[in-house]
């Protein structure tokens, strides 16, 4: 029978998800910034081409912030993709809470957060469901970077999936950055979740270990660290992988500046 983890093991594994998802927010506004605002211009082409690229990203983005606000006890008034914003960016405005237990500032906070944990499973489910790369674990966490250049280099280039999957990476990567509007709320959102799910950690470590609860606790809670390390370190990778095509398009636009 194999040895449950302490409680001081499964808040490490804690901090580590969370470092996860900040270290996937970071990787996400550089691709932003140095990706897409390089193609900005005056050109009509070059909006067009930026609003193409933010295309599939922005309607995901903007709809997990609505998700966020549902699950958390409101409703949604509005949801706004950026090609119908005068602003070019996109918005999503709750509405009356819909429980009786509804709390505004999670429910902001977990709205802010929500791009990153469905765009993560995004990037996951394009790879599964367009087989780039054949095996999607080949884009798991690794310091072998090596590994990642064998993964670019075997690509088919010639086959459309190839080129669908860098389209959805390089866009629901870059939508997964927060705004300047998301960043001071989910920050705080995330610091106050990995608090509570450390104090819920040491409460139900304080139990018998031989409580069925304990048990089951420990079983399906690293459970769901292990899945959502894994789709994490994919989206971290995911960025990565898409950066390299992403940045030579980058240098030929300004190139001909």
């Amino acid at each position: 029978m194999r040895a449950m983890p302490s409680a001081l093991e499964l808040i490490r594994r804690v901090m580590l998800v969370a470092g996860e998802a900040v270290f996937l927010y970071v990787a996400s506004r550089l691709v932003f910034e140095r990706v897409l605002r390089a193609t900005w211009g005056r050109a009509p082409a070059r909006r067009w081409l930026v609003g193409f690229l933010r295309l599939p990203g922005n309607i995901l983005h903007e709809s997990s912030h609505a998700l966020g606000y549902y699950l958390a006890g409101y409703t949604v008034r509005r949801v706004v993709f950026f090609f119908v914003d005068e602003e070019g960016r996109g918005y999503c405005r709750p509405g009356p809470p819909w429980s009786p237990i509804a709390l505004p500032w999670l429910a902001t906070g977990f709205a802010a957060l929500m791009p990153l944990i469905t765009g993560a499973v995004g990037l996951w489910a394009a790879s599964v469901l367009l087989g780039v790369p054949g095996d999607p674990s080949d884009l798991a966490m690794t310091t072998d970077w090596r590994r990642l250049a064998d993964v670019l280099t075997g690509l088919d280039y010639h086959a459309w999936q190839t080129w669908a999957f860098l389209y959805l990476a390089l866009s629901i990567g870059a939508e997964l950055a927060p705004s300047e509007i998301d960043l001071p709320k989910s920050v705080p959102a995330l610091i106050a979740a990995t608090a509570v799910v450390a104090l819920l950690i040491v409460g139900v470590s304080k139990l018998p270990p031989a409580s069925a609860l304990r048990g089951q606790f420990d079983v399906y809670f690293s459970a769901a660290l292990s899945w959502t390390s894994a789709v994490l370190d994919f989206g971290i990778m995911a960025l990565v992988f898409v950066g390299v095509p992403a940045a030579i398009i980058a240098w030929a636009l300004r190139s001909r500046e």
